[in-house]
């Protein structure tokens, strides 16, 4: 016979779905107001994630917290529930998440016949912010957790609001995965609790550095500060190599050294994201973004990249390195492991994303405007031939090369300052088009002996 403790379980199951568009309803109404309560408080509220509870969670909640030996009926499960929906406010550091409580107390200031708090403009949102915070958990440490009531069509829900910085968040996915929601049995457990102490406390003084960072570039300028972008880089990098290296460990049962590799990685997100963002994105937002996305994501090092075999491209530069990359992507590793590790930090598609990278190398080796200045002593249709031809002649001798070295800095920085004097000496020697291309054999034994000096 079924044990009537799964009966219970199956009614609550069933009640929960049927109330499915009401709870996210709810849901959606407690974001709004949220959001609304932020509207002038905008820099403590990066990120706004929620959820109601799903049918697998509540199954394990109810056996877990023994909620079959308080409550007879389904309805008085979910009514028991706390965090029956769950929202949580990120923010950017540590010392952010206090700010951020501050805030709702500020505009939750009239209590209520439950000891909870509202406002006038959300008379059916309540939420306990005079409770002790942070709170302490069972493991030790510390977090912002309140618990709240949202009342809709005369019917009450519960939810749990926590307040955590990025580095919390990103810690509390690992313990979740490692501890909350692992059924083996550790028998190293006191190992494993330090362990968890030792990350947690890594990033707490990661959080600290990154706020005192943060707080410079918000002060002053990059480039009147004491904060170079080199510094800044290498924090990207960093945090790149250390998330992939675990990844490849996931899925090879090793790692290979992937600094070189972390490196261009590091700096392409650098030049592309933050360099070039006229100083109006939050740079440290992006970054932990970055890392969260990141650690959540699964990466197979085995199996062959597909890209689209019809990729062409107008640009002569990006069309013929972008071939080269696409026939050998699947047979160079190097090659293969880097595209794997871009076109996971990447956002799109991951053509648009190969494109964009083809192209952002294309621009850090010779600046567009530079070259389209170039043999304007000629008439301009030879000398729109003669920049294409430069292009080419370019993107050959990176495709001879071949090797993943072609994008590190220190030999792009070389390129760009061989190429530059290269181009202007061909200017003072072309006569024509014709000229070029009858001699163009030989000037590109000329380069490529300067790009073999490069890649000695």
């Amino acid at each position: 016979m079924r044990l009537q403790v799964f009966d219970l379980i199956d009614e609550t199951l069933l009640l929960l779905e049927q109330n499915d568009t009401f709870y996210h309803e709810a849901e959606q109404d407690i974001r709004n107001i949220i959001q609304t309560l932020f509207q002038d408080d905008r820099e403590y509220l990066l990120d706004l994630n929620s959820r109601v509870k799903s049918k697998e969670s509540l199954r394990e909640k109810i056996i877990r917290n023994r909620f079959y030996k308080e409550c007879n009926q389904a309805q008085d499960i979910l009514d028991q529930l706390s965090d029956l929906i769950g929202v949580t406010i990120e923010c950017r550091f540590i010392e952010e998440e206090y700010k951020a409580l501050s805030v709702l107390r500020q505009k939750l200031n009239q209590q209520d016949e439950n000891g909870t708090y509202t406002c006038p403009a959300f008379p059916m949102f309540h939420l306990d912010v005079a409770s002790h915070q942070p709170q302490i958990q069972k493991n030790g440490f510390a977090i912002y957790r309140m618990d709240g009531q949202y009342e809709k069509d005369g019917c009450f829900v519960n939810f749990e609001l926590q307040i955590k910085a990025l580095v919390h968040s990103f810690w509390g996915d690992i313990e979740h995965k490692l501890v909350y929601k692992n059924t083996n049995y550790y028998v190293y457990d006191e190992f494993m609790k330090d362990l968890l102490a030792s990350i947690n406390a890594t990033l707490t003084i990661t959080d600290r550095q990154l706020s005192i960072v943060y707080k410079q570039m918000q002060d002053l300028s990059l480039s009147n500060s004491g904060l170079s972008e080199d510094s800044f880089e290498k924090q990207i990098t960093k945090a790149i190599n250390d998330l992939f290296a675990q990844k490849m460990m996931e899925s090879l049962g090793f790692a290979l050294n992937i600094k070189n590799t972390s490196t261009v990685l590091g700096h392409y997100i650098f030049i592309k994201d933050i360099h070039y963002d006229g100083g109006n994105n939050d740079r440290i937002a992006t970054l932990f973004q970055t890392f969260k996305k990141l650690s959540r994501m699964k990466i197979d090092f085995e199996n062959e990249i597909h890209l689209d075999d019809s990729f062409t491209s107008k640009d002569i530069f990006i069309d013929q390195l972008g071939h080269y990359l696409i026939s050998i992507i699947n047979e160079d590793y190097d090659w293969f492991v880097f595209f794997k590790m871009l076109f996971a930090v990447e956002p799109g598609n991951d053509m648009q994303d190969f494109c964009l990278f083809l192209s952002v190398i294309k621009n850090y080796l010779v600046d567009h405007y530079w070259l389209n200045t170039r043999f304007l002593k000629l008439p301009l249709a030879e000398a729109e031939l003669l920049h294409q031809e430069c292009a080419r002649m370019l993107s050959e001798s990176l495709i001879e090369i071949g090797t993943i070295k072609i994008i590190y800095d220190d030999h792009m920085i070389a390129l760009n300052q061989a190429f530059v004097p290269f181009i202007e000496g061909l200017e003072q020697r072309v006569l024509s088009y014709k000229d070029f291309m009858d001699y163009r054999k030989g000037y590109y034994e000329e380069w490529m002996k300067q790009v073999s000096q490069i890649f000695q």
